[in-house]
């Protein structure tokens, strides 16, 4: 059996519409998993996203990256990791380390199209050099924080990078430290949408929540939130301060809207809201993903996994344009979270694109009528992962080659011995804590010895006939196995040596201020550190 090549009948492709520029409000959860969401989890109490949910359209196949930093780089550049630098684990904090300063990205093609841009929340792209900073890449105005986490009381990374790094704009900022970072999220999206009422320009807003990544620090507000939870094992415990992190993004969300109504925006606006990846649903030794409780059922495995659970990920669209009859449906065309810079710049009235970038335009299966057979017209193929690095040594030159490849309904899982997955990321299926009566799910394992007697990674599954990846079936599609290797050795081709350094010494990128040893930028070298270019030739 072979993969056909031939392409789908799609029709005409959808055209720009003249209509006034739309608001745009992208809303990215941190760690958020499948089931950890009140429209697929209906015990959970998410009703600002079950509303979206409700009044908006759910995209069913919609794929982000296995971590952090990968997934925001490919939505801020709409290229694949493997393209921009950042096919590493993440960027560590007070590392020499930053998306390279020669891609053009998301808000810099907005502010040229008229946006005022602005951001809450996660940066996680860089912070060594101020220009890495989100002021000096095409934000107007930023409040968050530039690290993958923070205690959100303290605003520190963890005891060892003890650090303060929320900044608003280009500098540290103390103002309310003691307060948790959502709730300080939540008044500064507020804030930042009401001081746009009645301008000219349209808006474009990235809300980053650092929530519910870890660590599971919650106000008794939250906690609360999810009291049917009582139990006394620590599974049950961590679930329920996990799930308070999830009612503050849903918080988010609600303050979102009325803030656009209280603007006077909202009836020109549209809102997106996913997750950067799976949930973390089994721990494993990474820093930060010690304390599993989100969780992705029926989907498999979690965070940093090629499997479904790591990056199928829970996507809503919804626009103040759209006709009433596309409220609540669901769309199940194939997606990347690249394409949405693409289709962000289509929603704000350009329909020409950096031939470079690997994101296509979503922007027909979005703003019209929509049946499964456009499922693969806007895209047929994509690359789920494709790693530079290895999990015995992270700053190799070539690192292994630890891939994920999707065309149409099928899907490959390729790791080398050395890769990340095949070492450490869990793949088991995991139920919620609050739901044991659910089934419990098995399937085949991925893992295999090669000739050398070394473990890799060999899985393919039909996605449309096994959605949970339950039945591996490497062994018996040898020609489609073959095809979609040879597509995956295109794309490698095509990498970019990545960018991943180990972190600096505390003292060299930090500095005392008011009684708080606090972030200082400017302890890099971009020319040196962070240049964008050719995986080295050496490497296969």
């Amino acid at each position: 059996m072979r993969l056909t090549l031939l392409l789908p009948l799609c029709g005409m492709l959808t055209m720009v519409s003249a209509a006034k520029q739309p608001n745009i409000i992208f809303i990215m959860a941190d760690d958020l998993g499948w089931n950890d969401v009140g429209f697929h989890n209906p015990k959970l109490k998410t009703p600002n996203m079950n509303w979206l949910a409700k009044e908006g359209i759910e995209l069913t196949n919609h794929y982000a990256q296995p971590v952090c930093s990968p997934s925001r780089s490919a939505l801020m550049t709409g290229k694949y990791p493997s393209n921009n630098g950042l096919s590493q684990f993440v960027i560590f904090p007070l590392s020499k380390s930053c998306l390279p300063l020669e891609h053009k990205i998301l808000p810099q093609y907005l502010k040229e199209l008229g946006y005022a841009t602005k951001y809450v929340g996660k940066w996680h792209l860089g912070e060594c050099h101020e220009s890495c900073l989100p002021t000096n890449r095409g934000i107007d105005e930023f409040r968050g924080i530039l690290f993958g986490q923070a205690d959100y009381f303290q605003w520190v990374y963890t005891e060892e990078h003890g650090v303060v790094e929320r900044y608003v704009n280009d500098s540290v900022s103390l103002e309310n430290i003691g307060t948790h970072l959502t709730l300080l999220e939540k008044s500064d999206v507020k804030e930042m949408i009401v001081a746009h009422k009645g301008k000219d320009s349209p808006l474009f807003m990235m809300v980053s929540t650092t929530a519910p990544h870890t660590p599971l620090q919650t106000t008794e507000e939250m906690y609360n939130t999810h009291d049917f939870l009582n139990g006394s094992e620590p599974e049950s415990i961590k679930r329920r301060k996990y799930l308070g992190l999830v009612s503050a993004v849903d918080d988010i969300i609600g303050e979102t809207i009325q803030s656009l109504k209280d603007a006077d925006l909202y009836n020109n606006s549209v809102i997106i809201f996913t997750s950067d990846n799976g949930g973390t649903s089994l721990p494993y030794r990474f820093p930060g993903l010690l304390e599993a409780a989100g969780n992705n059922y029926p989907l498999r495995s979690g965070k940093g996994s090629m499997l479904e659970g790591g990056v199928k990920v829970p996507t809503l669209y919804f626009d103040t344009r759209l006709p009433q009859k596309y409220a609540g449906t669901k769309r199940d065309f194939l997606m990347h979270i690249s394409d949405w810079l693409p289709t962000m710049m289509h929603l704000a009235g350009n329909d020409s694109f950096d031939v470079s970038i690997d994101g296509v335009s979503q922007y027909g299966n979005l703003r019209g009528s929509y049946s499964e057979l456009k499922k693969y017209c806007a895209r047929r193929e994509l690359l789920l992962s494709l790693t530079n690095y290895s999990a015995l040594s992270t700053e190799t030159l070539c690192g292994a080659s630890d891939a994920a490849f999707r065309f149409e309904d099928w899907k490959l899982l390729y790791g080398t011995e050395s890769g990340v997955v095949s070492h450490s990321v869990p793949t088991e299926w995991v139920k919620p804590a609050e739901s044991p009566e659910l089934p419990d799910i098995t399937g085949d394992s991925c893992f295999r010895l090669d000739e050398k007697g070394n473990q890799v990674l060999r899985c393919l599954f039909n996605l449309k006939e096994d959605p949970y990846e339950q039945t591996n079936l490497y062994d018996s599609h040898p020609q489609i196995v073959e095809q979609m290797v040879e597509m995956i050795n295109k794309m490698k081709a095509k990498r970019v040596q990545n960018i991943f350094k180990r972190s600096v010494d505390i003292n060299v990128a930090s500095t005392m201020y008011d009684g708080h040893l606090v972030h200082r930028s400017n302890y890099c070298d971009p020319v040196i550190d962070f240049p964008l270019q050719p995986v080295h030739p050496s490497c296969s």
